[in-house]
């Protein structure tokens, strides 16, 4: 399995939000690492903009990014909160994604 599981998602102007189950036979959890799985940040940066293409219809292109930060692992069977936010006049994106409360990792990324 290549994609988490979209439990809910959520509209609001210029932004969306989804909430994900992260099954532990995600692909991306194997061998990263064996003794405890984390989701890797480039699948992370992946998903934020496959599904800013799906969600926000978004065209552009990765052009880098001026801020990321991860905060705390995602781990397997873990409910995460991805929120996606276009900034068109500024050609941004952030997003943040949470597991309940607590910020696991957050960023904004400019597109071209």
């Amino acid at each position: 399995m290549m994609q988490p599981k979209v439990l809910n998602k959520h509209r609001m102007d210029n932004g969306v939000t989804l909430e994900l189950m992260l099954p532990a036979d995600l692909f991306w959890f194997q061998g990263h690492f064996p003794c405890q799985p984390i989701l890797p940040g480039v699948t992370q940066l992946h998903w934020v903009m496959e599904y800013a293409r799906q969600e926000l219809a978004l065209a552009g292109e990765f052009g880098g990014f001026d801020v990321l930060k991860f905060q705390q692992p995602l781990l397997p069977d873990q409910r995460v909160t991805l929120t996606l936010h276009w900034l068109a006049e500024k050609n941004k994106l952030t997003f943040s994604y949470q597991v309940g409360d607590r910020q696991a990792s957050n960023g904004k990324i400019n597109l071209c």
